[in-house]
C-alpha cells in the first residue's frame, strides 16, 4: 500500500494557509539609477506575501523580482532580456504596496539618482527557496 506523504510545495494549499512566518529588513539603496546594490533582499523561505514600503519623503523607487543589468540601468534592463514590458513596479516617495505573491528575492532600486531608504516586511511559508523558481527571464509576462 503506497504511502500518503504530503510534504512543502509550492502546490501545497496548507503551506500557505498556515504561513506567517515573519521577515522584516531596511536598506538604502545606492545613487546609482535602477541599481539594486544594498535593494536585493533573500528570503530564507519561499513568501506569501510582501509588503514594501518607500521611507524616502521625496525620491522614488524600483520594485523587480529579478536582477537589473548595470548597463541598462536607465531601461531597467534584466539578466535574462525580461525589460521593455514594464516588469518592475514604480513606488512612489513615502508609499507602500503589498503583494501576495510567491518569490525567494526581491529587487528595490532607486528611479533616480538619489539614495532611498526602503524596508521590506514579509510573511514567509516554511516552502524551501530551492523549490521555487527564478523569476528572471520567465517568458510570456507583460
Amino acid at each position: 500500500m503506497p504511502s500518503n506523504i504530503y510534504t512543502v510545495g509550492l502546490r501545497n494549499a496548507g503551506s500557505y494557509q498556515v504561513a506567517g512566518q515573519p521577515y522584516m529588513s531596511g536598506s538604502t539603496t545606492t545613487a546609482t539609477l535602477g541599481s539594486n546594490v544594498n535593494g536585493h533582499f533573500v528570503f530564507p523561505y519561499v513568501t506569501k506575501k510582501v509588503k514594501i514600503t518607500n521611507e524616502d519623503a521625496s525620491h522614488h523607487m524600483v520594485i523587480s523580482f529579478a536582477p537589473f543589468l548595470q548597463s541598462e540601468a536607465a531601461g531597467f534592463g534584466y539578466t535574462n532580456s525580461a525589460s521593455g514590458s514594464g516588469n518592475w513596479l514604480y513606488l512612489k516617495a513615502g508609499a507602500s504596496v503589498e503583494l501576495n505573491v510567491k518569490c525567494k528575492e526581491v529587487f528595490l532600486a532607486p528611479a533616480t539618482t538619489n539614495a532611498v531608504d526602503c524596508s521590506i516586511y514579509a510573511e514567509l511559508t516554511n516552502i524551501p527557496v530551492q523549490r521555487m523558481y527564478s523569476l528572471d527571464g520567465v517568458g510570456g509576462i507583460s
